[in-house]
């Protein structure tokens, strides 16, 4: 005789799931028999009994339930487990056996078989925000709620309907169409997303949270109200000032000059620089698409692209182009010593003489390089590949390359190095690393999904990292315990820029540009005609600038704040795109 207890939901078992039973019968005899059950809990022993009525059990396999057993016969050896199970209907925490004998009728056991599970029961969700009735005057309100406890592994789902007239609110969540619905949220809050329908002005209406545990609800909170009496922003944040269109898409992120020209290359083969209307001053034909542009202390400018590297002077005359390195994808890196380095996707790294753009030293690799290296104050350069390797090396004033020290890591990096307060921090998979200047690993943080930007870190040691989830999450650099969530509602295409007051702006592949809060509410967001994968780069005078997919440069007004100062607050450091904190010797 085989029995198997079909399994209840994951860290919940009710006095029902006792009797969820497989019985396979594999004679070919028919028997009549009853079943007796017990439940032990590990720390207190046996807790109760129970003997089912006598049913008749053919050959085969049988499914039954409660109703095929009536009545049922039990005995409880607990008092406090009994008004438990009275109570809730269900098992109290704890750690619990279930043993199924399968007796013949008027003789012994032909069969048994149970299960052991663990029991966790979830606090369900309790609301905090809007508080009941509440007006609303903000389009974008940040949802909050107290987390079930346990917290671990809980998701949540959040819904929200609009209220006919004379509705009440649980009848309404239970039989209205939802206005809006979002399943699999990780935190005990969620900011309306931007790409949401707005809510109507005048319009009430009711939300609820549901918590879930491995897929399986552990309860809902109870049904809130409120009226939105705005449904626009105000303000002109987040308005276009101009844009320029190229031949074709651009994925290479501006860099200013020293003027305030806004440098940036297109795939169309060109570096162009436009003037602080938008208006062309001049372009140079790269001979390939162009990915990444920095600007140097003294004003020129290095392109990489298909083509390799390119150096160019402020007027735009090509000053030399370097072809032997093969593809690069990211921003090259000026050192005071007048040396430029950069990472071939073919998996070489390269130091380069700036004034001559002959090739000095190289490194080799196991896998591309795609992200872009930085120096940090004493010039030791840091850089990561494809391979998983974390590498720092020395340049010398020759151009000579010499490894300090590697770390290997389980994944290729997505993101980073980046450097704050003498420590490296970047991106692989679904981790962020926080590393000392000797390479030895302080802290991982896991995210729930992939990374899929550099970090970029505000002046008070907070890190944001974009997911593939379409969150920016935020972790303390002190130990990285996660502090927050962006829910922009769309992938995160290219990396943060945090300005002066921590408002945060970045790229999505919903061919937007999101400006959020440093709270997590959502400021603005501006179109553009397909996917925003050019990370931004703030002005002085807050104006953002960003390519699209869609061929285009543009500016667009910000918060009217510049960029932040301090901490690691934008690809590359800042908007020369230069990621060096390196001063020159004579200054160290």
């Amino acid at each position: 005789m085989e029995v198997e207890l079909l399994s209840p939901p994951p860290g919940q078992l009710y006095v029902e799931d006792l009797w969820r039973v497989r019985l396979t019968n594999t004679s070919t005899e028919t028997f009549s028999v009853f079943l007796f059950v017990t439940i032990e809990e590990s720390l207190q022993g046996l807790l109760m009994d129970a003997t089912t009525s006598v049913f008749t059990l053919p050959p085969g396999t049988m499914y039954i339930s409660s109703a095929e057993l009536s009545p049922i016969s039990t005995e409880f050896y607990d008092s406090g487990f009994e008004a438990s199970v009275a109570r809730m209907g269900g098992f109290p925490d704890g750690l619990y056996t279930v043993t199924i004998y399968v007796y013949e009728d008027g003789g012994g056991i032909i069969g048994q078989g149970g299960i052991t599970q663990g029991v966790q029961n979830h606090s369900p969700p309790e609301l905090l925000f809007p508080v009941d009735g509440e007006e609303l005057t903000d389009p974008r309100p940040l949802f909050t709620w107290l987390p079930s406890i346990p917290q671990e592994g809980m998701e949540y789902s959040l819904t929200v309907v609009e209220l006919v007239h004379g509705q009440v609110p649980q009848s309404a969540v239970n039989a209205n169409p939802a206005w809006f619905l979002q399943e699999g949220v990780q935190e005990p809050q969620l900011a309306y997303p931007i790409v949401a329908e707005p809510f109507r002005t005048g319009a009430t209406y009711a939300w609820q949270v549901e918590g879930f545990y491995q897929g399986v609800s552990t309860g809902a909170s109870e049904v809130r109200t409120f009226t939105c009496s705005s449904a626009e922003a105000a303000g002109d944040d987040g308005t276009g000032v101009w844009s320029f269109e190229t031949g074709d898409r651009v994925y290479c992120g501006p860099a200013l000059a020293p003027d305030g020209s806004v440098i940036c290359g297109s795939d169309d083969g060109y570096i162009y620089s436009l003037d602080g209307s938008g208006r062309e001053q001049w372009r140079c034909a790269f001979g390939g698409p162009v990915y990444a542009v920095t600007v140097g202390a003294r004003g020129n400018i290095y392109a990489a692209g298909a083509s390799g590297m390119m150096c160019l002077d402020g007027s735009g005359f090509p000053l030399w182009r370097c072809s032997r390195t093969g593809t690069m994808e990211c921003c090259p890196l000026e050192l005071p010593s007048g040396l430029v380095v950069a990472g071939s996707s073919e998996g070489v790294f390269y130091c380069i003489d700036a004034v001559s753009g002959e090739v000095t030293d190289t490194l080799g690799t196991g896998g591309g390089i795609r992200l872009p290296a930085v120096a940090d104050s004493s010039g030791r350069v840091y850089f990561a590949g494809d391979d998983g390797i974390l590498r720092c090396v020395e340049v010398s004033g020759s151009g000579e390359l010499a490894t300090v020290w590697e770390r290997r890591f389980e994944e290729p990096f997505s993101g980073g190095p980046v450097i704050f307060r003498g420590r490296l921090f970047a991106a692989a998979g679904r981790s962020v690393i926080c590393l000392d200047g000797e390479g030895r690993t302080e802290w991982t943080g896991d995210l729930p999904s992939a990374v899929h930007t550099a970090p970029v870190i505000s002046s008070s040691g907070v890190l944001y990292a974009g997911t593939g989830s379409g969150n920016v999450y935020a972790l303390e650099t002190e130990d990285g315990s996660r502090t927050g969530v962006v829910p922009a509602g769309a992938v995160v295409t290219s990396t943060p820029a945090l300005t002066l007051t921590g408002a945060m702006v970045f790229g999505c592949e919903d061919g937007r540009l999101h400006c959020y809060s440093p709270s997590g509410f959502g400021l603005w967001w501006f179109p553009t005609g397909d996917q925003v994968r050019s990370s931004p780069t703030i002005g002085v005078d807050g104006t953002v600038y960003f390519g699209s997919d869609d061929h285009r440069i543009y500016a667009v007004r910000g918060t009217g704040a510049g960029p932040m100062e301090g901490g690691w607050p934008q690809y590359c450091l800042d908007s020369s795109n230069n990621g060096s904190l390196a001063v020159p010797e004579e200054e160290r």
